[in-house]
């Protein structure tokens, strides 16, 4: 019998980026990209190293949910460099559930559960994927001599708009546009003195800007968005973590062994605050009732996951390692933090202190090697 591999070994002539509704197993499989080839052969030598018992059902999981068994196969690879062994999905006395994995190392056990933090709702989910599903059909919009400057996008129902017509409005309106007059136009006024072109009908509100290509440029397809709304958030995912952690902090009943969730919250850089914040509370700042001495100092509330001295909380999880992995930043912005429970039933002596790229021997260069 053939070895299985996590991908097919075939002729790939899948080129350019992926669109934004793809599944993305079947583009990383598909793609002929330099860079995605060095992320198929990372994930191929991770997964060669996954005990073949297993293959099959990670294999599988890749297909149904990319990230979040992308992180599972991470953290298998993370621990077993940091020197331990793992059993996968070990039997727990007393219930049926199992974690995801039991991590042996010197003769002490450590349990580990692992989560991909998925940050929308359903409702948003679905609005995400109309998002992306209309994004597709703005990309196949006649790019020739124009790159598109999305401004506004407004779904007026839970309805898919038709990308069709969608398409069809725009082009109609773009092929009378001169791009020399908006060239002209941008030089002169700058963004703010291109005209705006607007889609509206029953479900969805489009208003947009047209950036005009340079004439090197000019008459070759591309992608035709070149910028994308602005999204702002204010505060932080304190909350959002707490939540995701909650929900595996007591699924297994009470552990004989030290028990750490593994959290993967996707974003562009790890916020330690913020981390802090969920486990273990708030910054606060408090003083003394003596006038003459008020020794004012920031401390931490105790209202994260972890509770506080008078009021400790999921005393059966004993850390927590939260990191912002996937498949591009691992050798450049990927963060991670190991936190102990300081009121856990069974401490343990975990330390993770190198960085990810160190830890994973990711090159700097990583997913584009340097031309040499």
């Amino acid at each position: 019998m053939s070895e299985l591999l996590l991908f097919e070994v075939k002729e790939r002539t899948l080129e350019g980026p992926a669109k934004y509704n793809t599944d993305i197993y079947q583009y990383y499989n598909d793609s002929s990209r330099e860079d995605v080839d060095v992320v198929r052969q990372l994930l191929e030598k991770w997964f060669a190293q996954y005990p073949d018992d297993e293959k099959q059902d990670i294999k599988s999981r890749f297909k149904a949910s990319f990230n979040a068994a992308f992180y599972e196969l991470y953290i298998y690879t993370l621990f077993t460099k940091l020197g331990f062994s793992l059993t996968i999905h070990p039997e727990i006395p007393g219930t049926s559930k199992r974690p995801d994995y039991l991590a042996t190392k010197d003769g002490k056990l450590l349990y580990i559960e692992v989560k991909h933090m998925t940050m929308l709702s359903q409702d948003e989910q679905s609005l995400e994927r109309r998002k992306n599903t209309l994004l597709d059909s703005l990309d196949k919009i006649d790019a020739s001599n124009f790159l598109l400057k999305l401004d506004e996008i407004i779904f007026k129902d839970n309805s898919q708009p038709s990308g069709k017509m969608i398409t069809r409005y725009f082009n109609e309106v773009i092929s009378s546009h001169d791009p020399d007059m908006y060239t002209d136009l941008l030089t002169q006024r700058g963004f703010q003195g291109l005209p705006k072109i607007t889609y509206d009908d029953d479900k969805v509100k489009i208003q947009l800007q047209l950036l005009p290509k340079s004439p090197l440029h000019r008459g070759t397809n591309s992608r035709s968005i070149g910028t994308h709304p602005t999204v702002t958030q204010i505060g932080n995912d304190s909350d959002n973590i707490i939540t995701a952690l909650e929900s595996k902090a007591t699924r297994y009943g009470t552990f004989n062994a030290p028990y750490i969730i593994c959290l993967n919250k996707q974003s562009v850089s790890l916020d330690i605050i913020e981390v802090q914040e969920a486990l273990y509370g708030s910054l606060v700042v408090s003083w003394s009732d003596n006038p003459a001495n008020r020794d004012e100092r920031l401390e931490l509330s105790g209202n994260g996951f972890f509770g506080s001295k008078s009021n400790p909380k999921f005393t059966r999880v004993s850390g927590v390692y939260i990191t912002n992995a996937n498949t591009a930043n691992l050798g450049t912005t990927v963060g991670h933090a190991f936190r102990h429970n300081p009121f856990a039933q069974f401490p343990t002596d975990l330390v993770i202190d190198q960085l990810v790229p160190e830890l994973l021997s990711i090159p700097s260069d990583y997913p584009m090697p340097r031309k040499i």
